[in-house]
């Protein structure tokens, strides 16, 4: 299993989209968690204006969402390049168990998304901090259980969405089915489908997001522990669906 998971691993390496991938991901979360947290400080500062709910930890894990899109190309990406290039039949002459295969895939992109995940979501979380000045947190207070839990929360996060979008890759055997309804659904759609009913909490990105958004709410009352646990649901749920079609139809 290690073998193949280093062999997974070096053919990722050798995708130039997937580094680029991973490169947009940082730099795009990064830059857009700094210039929000500039920009709110007008805000802050002036007293004729209230900004509502406002913390700065609040304000940090609002970068999350800046590169959740990212997230879910580079879950598609990791795995859609097989089916894209015909690589698929290659591959399986070297892992002859479907559901081996599979499992090596998912593996392989856990640790792609959650070490892309550890890497960008601290950062973010610092260059809000830097880009609210005298509002922002001090450094003193960054390893505190009321900063680490939620961005603990927020990698696992990023983690379980790269896996939904590469099971939905697998299942539908193209990228472009996955990309248009997960972004979709991350970007906009779980926001106006929670404007119609409170089972739009139950979607995965607005369930995975009480794992780090400790302010929200949910309409349903789940806990953060309970929305984690619908997020990963729906991972399974995924990637079951993706392993009875692809053990069953031809590569």
């Amino acid at each position: 299993m290690l073998l193949d998971i280093r062999a997974e691993g070096r053919k990722l390496g050798t995708l130039p989209m997937i580094p680029l991938a991973a490169m947009a991901v940082f730099l795009v979360t990064v830059v857009l968690a700094a210039v929000a947290g500039r920009t709110l400080v007008g805000a802050l500062d002036d007293p004729a204006r209230t900004v509502q709910g406002f913390t700065p930890i609040g304000e940090g894990f609002q970068a999350v969402y800046f590169g959740q899109a990212g997230m879910v190309v580079l879950g598609v990406l990791a795995v859609g390049g097989e089916f894209a290039s015909g690589g698929l039949r290659t591959s399986l002459l070297a892992v002859p168990s479907r559901g081996r295969f599979l499992m090596v895939k998912a593996l392989v992109v856990a640790l792609l998304a959650g070490t892309v995940a550890l890497v960008t979501v601290p950062s973010a979380f610092i260059a809000t901090q830097i880009g609210l000045g005298e509002h922002g947190l001090d450094g003193a207070e960054f390893p505190t259980v009321d900063v680490v839990a939620p961005m603990a929360g927020a990698i696992l996060y990023w983690t379980l969405l790269a896996l939904l979008a590469a099971g939905a890759t697998i299942w539908a055997r193209n990228t472009v089915t996955p990309l248009v309804v997960l972004v979709s659904l991350v970007l906009a759609l779980s926001h106006f489908l929670s404007m119609a009913t409170d089972l739009a909490d139950l979607s995965p990105d607005r369930a995975g997001s009480l794992l780090f958004m400790a302010d929200h709410e949910s309409a349903l009352g789940l806990s953060a522990f309970q929305g984690a646990m619908v997020m990963v649901a729906w991972v399974v749920a995924v990637w079951l669906a993706a392993t009875e079609r692809f053990v069953r139809r031809d590569a």
